[in-house]
């Protein structure tokens, strides 16, 4: 027979440790497996490009120090859209990105877009390997 705690603080302790497994859809470690199965082929596995492709991780520093979410989101977005975003670049359609939930986005000023979690967990994950 299996005996069931009742004691409230093992039941939160239990409860915390279930949730800390837990990824949201949106979150860096989502986009890490997002950027693996779509990016990693071209820009490498830590992001860093090669002679033909972008470094993925000196965005930041391209951009005068500060990240530029807004403009990698529409990349990104337009991407799945099947849009070209530069001269010349076979980016793949990652119209799949598109599929499921949509999470609200600050794009800056107050203003807010919908984006799918997919989409923003790449961002996020964009984000977080940064030199």
């Amino acid at each position: 027979m299996t005996h069931i705690s009742r004691n409230p603080v093992l039941v939160t302790l239990g409860a915390l440790a279930l949730l800390a497994g837990c990824t949201p859809a949106d979150s860096p470690q989502a986009g890490r497996d997002l950027y693996t199965q779509n990016c990693a082929t071209c820009h490498g596995a830590t992001g860093q490009g090669g002679a033909q492709v972008p470094n993925l991780t000196t965005l930041a520093q391209r951009y005068g120090g500060t990240y530029p979410q807004a403009m990698v989101l529409d990349k990104l977005d337009g991407y799945a859209r099947g849009q070209n975003a530069y001269t010349g670049a076979e980016m793949p359609e990652f119209g799949h990105l598109l599929i499921g939930r949509l999470t609200r986005v600050q794009t800056g000023r107050g203003v807010s877009r919908p984006l799918p979690e997919r989409i923003v967990a790449l961002d996020a994950y964009l984000h977080s390997i940064q030199q």
